[in-house]
């Protein structure tokens, strides 16, 4: 806790030249907050950052070392610089949690894909601030060329090596909030490890749930008409020929995503007897990021969180009026509603939990609060439209909430929960943690209100199934819940080709940190 003040206070001590009022401040552990960034500069956009420059914001002072010199440290703490001297005067520690973040494995996991590279981007731009010209050094492109370009070298994918392998002049690290951010990641990893072992895994589905069903299948898009002078809603409709064995499915996409990263769920589903509907969030999908990243758009309004289950609500009464073309005479009840990331924050509203104001929502305001993990990012801006009022809706009777950002927003409105809810995470999801965000929030469901399915390996990007896929990992076990049915020990809805699923105990879980 008191690291980075002492730190700041020993390179006073070292060049002498201590200002007026330092001392006071450095006294309180608060000021741990305000000390050690790292800016990682490049001679050219073409070139690999090649060097580390140290500053610590209290004294001005900036230190120079070429990332090279890190690779093979001992040199350079053996040697006569500022740097060295501000090692020794610390007893070797600050040259540990200098290597300790430089050298920490990144949390990566299968292929190179688009969703191990998301998670990666998300990752870093957790650890590093990049300068405004050049926002988009971290973007999923030069990351993903940076790791293959170390997985064909056969090097590691450390920060330290990956940050070799990107181009770019700028960027900056905050050692004292990077450090500890990667330490709890490793923590959380093999924590949950442990605990995957002791539950039950859910055997294999049959060949016919795992397969594409009797029914042939058609997908359009349509508009829906403006309601009360809003914009109108796109819905993709992805629905059974012919009449259709199962009440409709409605699904919803998570934060700058949309419908097309569902329709292996929908396309397996449809193929089974259950009509999909997927409807567009406009004030959240992939189309209002790009406007964003262009200058053209804010960052998503609060109120998003209250619009996206009215966009729910407007396509079931479109369905009861028959105004969706393709989808007339499907019965708007007997409902499942899927939703993933944010898409499962809003079926878990759809199910009745509701945003009571808690003491927890403070913590939105320390950024140093040892609660926080990367989906509070989004949480926090919910609160100021969160609402105690119930938007369930009678027409939904079941709900699936796969990787839901929901501890921080429902503390203390899960309770409330008025439908089955069928709780989805991945063991190894960083975005949405499976402790805090899936295993602690579990213990406020109602006994009979939900179960929860560990992914292992999964992670907040590879549990989705786009149209090119087989359905994905989760495909038997959405049909399962589709068709109505609770989970037990020996329901078989595995895929033995995929990742294992795990079947959460009510009884024996014990809470993380609350």
């Amino acid at each position: 806790m008191y690291f980075w003040p002492a730190l700041a206070f020993l390179l006073c001590q070292l060049r002498r030249r201590c200002r007026q009022g330092l001392s006071q401040p450095l006294r309180s552990p608060a000021v741990a907050t305000a000390l050690g960034s790292v800016l990682l500069l490049t001679p050219g956009a073409a070139k690999a950052i090649d060097v580390l420059q140290i500053r610590l914001p209290l004294l001005q002072e900036d230190f120079s070392v070429r990332i090279a010199e890190l690779v093979s440290p001992d040199a350079l703490w053996a040697g006569n610089s500022d740097l060295a001297e501000l090692n020794r005067a610390t007893n070797g520690t600050y040259a540990q949690r200098l290597q300790e973040l430089l050298n920490h494995p990144l949390p990566m996991q299968g292929d190179l894909g688009a969703p191990m590279v998301r998670q990666v981007e998300l990752i870093l731009k957790r650890l590093i601030d990049v300068p405004p010209n050049e926002a988009n050094l971290l973007d999923s492109t030069p990351l993903q060329l940076g790791m293959q370009k170390l997985k064909a070298q056969g090097r590691q994918a450390t920060l330290l090596n990956l940050l070799q392998a990107i181009p770019g002049n700028k960027v900056s690290i905050r050692l004292d909030r990077a450090v500890a951010f990667l330490r709890q990641i490793n923590q959380n990893d093999e924590k949950i490890t442990s605990l995957l072992k002791t539950f039950p895994r859910l055997p294999a589905a049959p060949s016919e749930a795992l397969g594409r069903g009797p029914f042939a299948i058609t997908t359009r898009v349509v508009k829906l008409p403006p309601v009360n002078g809003k914009e109108s809603l796109e819905v993709t409709l992805v629905r059974p020929v012919g009449s259709p064995s199962l009440p409709a499915v409605v699904i919803s996409h998570g934060l700058w995503d949309s419908p097309t990263s569902f329709l292996g769920w929908a396309q397996h589903l449809a193929s089974h007897g259950a009509p999909v509907l997927l409807p567009r969030h406009p004030g959240s999908d992939i189309s209002q990021q790009a406007q964003m990243l262009a200058g053209n758009a804010p960052p998503p309004d609060p109120r998003e969180f209250l619009r996206r289950p009215r966009d729910v609500k407007a396509v079931l009464d479109a369905m009861e009026n028959g105004q969706i073309p393709g989808a007339e005479g499907l019965p708007a009840r007997d409902l499942t509603f899927i939703g993933h990331s944010w898409g499962g924050t809003t079926a878990l509203q759809l199910a009745g939990a509701r945003s009571l104001q808690a003491t927890l929502w403070q913590a939105c305001k320390k950024s140093n609060n040892p609660e926080r993990n990367l989906s509070w990012v989004l949480q926090c801006t919910f609160l100021p439209a969160a609402t105690d009022a119930s938007l369930a809706d009678p027409r939904i009777v079941r709900v699936v909430a796969v990787s839901p950002p929901q501890a921080l927003v429902f503390a203390v409105g899960l309770v409330d929960l008025q439908k089955p809810v069928l709780l989805i995470s991945g063991s190894s999801d960083i975005v949405v943690p499976v402790q805090p965000e899936a295993l602690d929030p579990f213990h406020l469901y109602p006994l009979d209100r939900g179960q929860l399915v560990l992914v292992e390996g999964g992670t907040h990007f590879n549990l989705p199934a786009p149209a090119s896929s087989d359905g994905g990992p989760l495909r038997a076990l959405l049909l399962h819940w589709a068709q109505g049915k609770s989970l037990k020990t020996d329901s078989a809805v595995a895929d033995p080709a995929g990742r294992a699923l795990l079947l959460a105990p009510r009884k024996g879980l014990v809470p993380g940190n609350r």
